[in-house]
């Protein structure tokens, strides 16, 4: 795996447990190109402002009110422009899986993320 995309893939898995807002919205800025598209089950969202208001209901929901936390990723996989990962939401006290599944992301020439595209197994 390259640098560049093992930190594309801790940042894209880091960012849904930022607690902080100005620090998530920098991430969003740093880890998706301005016309970034993001897709998991019924989400279908594209630029910063709605890919900072999605991540930020979903660290609400899972990290906040859930007490979850999104581990790092496992198994990364890297080809010309896409890596494909798995990652998983586990119990903040006992580790325990909430939630499981695979992150495919596309990239521009610049590295940034295109569209991510997350699959829940479990």
């Amino acid at each position: 795996m390259t640098d560049s995309a093992e930190s594309l893939v801790e940042g894209f898995v880091n960012i849904w447990n930022e607690r902080d807002s100005a620090r998530r919205r920098q991430a969003v800025e740093t880890l998706w190109a301005a016309n970034g598209r993001h897709y998991m089950g019924a989400h279908d969202v594209g630029g910063h402002d709605a890919l900072e208001a999605r991540v930020s209901a979903s660290h609400q929901r899972n990290v906040v009110e859930g007490g979850g936390w999104f581990r790092p990723p496992t198994a990364v996989q890297v080809l010309p422009g896409v890596v494909k990962f798995r990652w998983d939401l586990a119990k903040r006290d006992t580790d325990e899986v909430l939630s499981a599944g695979v992150g495919f992301l596309t990239r521009d020439a610049s590295g940034k993320i295109l569209a991510d595209y997350l699959f829940v197994e479990s």
